[in-house]
């Protein structure tokens, strides 16, 4: 399967200190890669570096990403603006916090596509309707007429990828989407996922610490220690068969959640 987004050889660095280094893979169309690891490992930069969103002091310092063969550094600020949202979108690890408090989500879900594409709000309207339907809310007027603080934060969470399919992205970048969740609401949000998935056909890369939500989700899994991929594979052989010490030690202390396909 030819690869919509793929790291070649990636080396990341913040100022002197290397992050991560001789990353390598990809994902095709409509497959979901999952990448786990201990924390500071370097996962959410490595989802960060294809979005610009590496802050300040964080280059690509060697290597390459691709989308659609495509390199994705050194792109211009309007090249960036017509690839984060239309082709590449992103799943905070907190959605609700990346809403304004004080204004309805509605009104930032239309700003979202208004910043775009040139779209009328009954056109947008239509189209919001239809995305919130199929990703199982049953009053979308009330949740567009909502302030973010009058939705549990599981609705936050489903509103976030709502927020980020609403360009329809042909990439889903999901940083701990599920974090933070009690394992009710974790099930929920994996679900939402999987349907952007089979509805849209749309890639996944999901950076976790949840071996439960990876193992529902992935169809491969790769493994990041120290800024190094230590194991790679199809994700029931990484899990079920791990070959790297490491990668047994955190099969055995990450938590876990059962949630069915």
């Amino acid at each position: 399967m030819k690869n919509i987004i793929s790291y070649d050889n990636v080396e990341i660095k913040y100022g002197d200190n290397i992050a991560v280094t001789d990353i390598s893979f990809g994902v095709g169309k409509g497959e979901i890669l999952g990448i786990v690891g201990e924390s500071g490992s370097g996962k959410s930069t490595i989802i960060k570096a294809a979005m610009g969103l590496l802050g300040e002091g964080g280059t690509v310092s060697g290597g390459d990403i691709l989308y659609n063969n495509r390199s994705l550094l050194n792109v211009s600020k309007k090249e960036r603006l017509n690839i984060n949202g239309p082709e590449l979108g992103m799943i905070f690890q907190f959605a609700g916090s990346s809403f304004c408090p004080v204004r309805k989500i509605g009104t930032q879900l239309y700003e979202v596509v208004k910043a775009h594409k040139d779209i009328s709000k009954e056109e947008f309207h239509s189209q919001v309707n239809e995305l919130l339907d199929k990703l199982g809310f049953e009053d979308t007027v009330r949740i567009l007429e909502s302030y973010p603080n009058e939705l549990s934060g599981g609705m936050q969470q489903r509103v976030g990828i709502v927020a980020a399919m609403l360009l329809n992205p042909k990439v889903l970048l999901a940083d701990e989407p599920t974090s933070a969740m009690d394992v009710t609401i974790q099930k929920q949000a994996v679900e939402e996922m999987l349907k952007v998935r089979d509805v849209f056909g749309t890639s996944i890369i999901l950076v976790t610490h949840n071996i439960g939500v990876v193992n529902a989700m992935a169809d491969n899994l790769l493994v990041l220690r120290h800024g190094h991929i230590v194991e790679m594979g199809k994700t029931d052989d990484v899990i079920n068969n791990p070959s790297e010490d490491y990668t047994k030690k955190l099969m055995e202390a990450v938590p876990r959640i059962k949630v069915s396909n």
